[in-house]
């Protein structure tokens, strides 16, 4: 297959790739981007069950991300947000926090909280004020410490770190000894902070959806994956060899075709289960975050209780996220043991109905050493042939959108 007219050939339709192909056409550059699966969106897509709506592996969207505000239409994606604060499951039962700075109503709940002492819970409101003032690019210019002595650090006691950040932060950095950069902890605490935490009403795979809306059956290939680039000719599995003046490796560090292939890539695992319910464990649109030393479950959320379009008419969805990697435990067994640390907090839970679970590898990069920025130069490792990704910056929507402009723009510039 000859596509010699194409300007711009982009491997891989994730968030980067995407947002680097928009760009690309709005400068009237002609694009096509090669994907390996059978939908855009990579590691962010949502598949239907049984008239359930599955995100591939719990996440959430940061309305606060620049990138995002960049280049998305909220309104289209129609998000719907949780409501600020946790539900904490604890050794004593179930306790709740929220954010007295966006829900006046919480202060009285959240001060009597047995999280942490007074002096902790102040010290996390001097946190939000303080990065409210500072900006990205300010916090990303900080010395880099982890997360744990960042917060030690900052005052915060064991209780409130043990009870609280460790169960909210290792949802996000998907591990739990707090080894991630301090600088992604103060990125994600400020976009946190300053906006809402949603997820599209139809899943997050609306959010790559609606980036390739402008893309055309020709502009987009699925069910191709590609093996090796060289020069400007790439060579997919079918046997298509595709030409282009530009190349563009816009796929997940551990998929990079040949030779560009890293030896070892360090990245985070994740393992989410989706249960059905006649009935929600709690009504209110908050994450339960589980503070229990040596959990196997880390939060679960009722998505159903955020969008209604994630469950049938009568039905919750349940998401549970899991600590690492579970795939070598026999599906089960791992129900087994999921439903008896849970049914301390939630005693029905041995009626819930599981759906599906996904076990991703790869879900997120590592993030112990993370930037915001780079050079449009440093995405160039050839001649012809650029390279895009979260895994440059830190693992996040915003990282992944951003990376994808700036290779985009460093392209133009040729």
């Amino acid at each position: 297959m000859s596509s010699s007219k194409i300007d711009t050939l982009i491997i891989g339709a994730g968030l980067a790739g995407l947002t680097a192909a928009r760009v690309l056409k709005l400068a009237g550059r002609k694009v096509k981007i090669i994907e390996a699966s059978d939908e855009p969106g990579g590691r962010v897509r949502t598949d239907e069950v049984n008239g359930f709506l599955l995100d591939r592996g719990f996440q959430v969207f940061l309305a606060a991300y620049p990138e995002a505000k960049r280049f998305l239409d909220y309104k289209a994606l129609d998000l719907k947000s949780f409501s600020p604060g946790s539900i904490i499951l604890n050794a004593s039962g179930i306790d709740e926090i929220g954010d007295p700075l966006r829900e006046a109503s919480s202060l009285i709940r959240t001060l009597k909280s047995p999280i942490g002492t007074l002096s902790d819970k102040l010290r996390l409101l001097s946190l939000r004020l303080k990065l409210a003032g500072n900006s990205i690019d300010q916090i990303f210019a900080k010395k880099e410490t982890t997360t744990l002595e960042y917060l030690r650090a900052a005052g915060f006691g064991e209780k409130i770190i043990s009870h609280f950040f460790a169960p909210f932060m290792s949802g996000i950095y998907l591990e739990q000894k707090l080894d991630t950069s301090s600088r992604m902890f103060e990125f994600v605490f400020k976009m946190f902070s300053e906006s809402d935490t949603a997820i599209p009403a139809k899943g997050m795979g609306m959010i790559p959806k609606q980036l390739a809306a402008d893309l055309s059956v020709e502009e987009l290939i699925f069910n191709e994956r590609v093996i090796s680039i060289d020069d400007n000719n790439v060579l997919a599995a079918s046997g298509n060899i595709y030409k282009a003046s530009t190349i563009l490796i816009a796929t997940a560090a551990d998929c990079l075709p040949v030779p560009f292939q890293h030896r070892q890539v360090q990245k985070k695992s994740l393992t989410c289960m989706y249960f059905s319910a006649e009935k929600a464990p709690y009504q209110k649109a908050l994450i339960a975050l589980n503070a229990i030393p040596d959990r196997l479950v880390n939060n679960i959320a009722v998505m159903s209780n955020v969008s209604s379009c994630y469950a049938p008419k009568g039905k919750s969805l349940i998401s549970v996220s899991l600590s690492g990697n579970q795939k070598f435990i026999k599906q089960d067994e791992l129900e087994l043991k999921v439903k008896e640390e849970l049914k301390f907090w939630f005693s029905e839970c041995s009626n819930w109905t599981p759906i599906k679970t996904y076990t991703i590898p790869y879900a997120l990069p590592d993030n112990t050493h993370v930037i915001n920025d780079i050079l449009p130069s440093s995405l160039r490792i050839n001649h012809s042939t650029f390279i895009c990704g979260d895994h440059l910056l830190n693992g996040s929507i915003n990282a992944a959108m951003k990376s994808g402009r700036i290779a985009a723009e460093a392209i133009l510039s040729i």
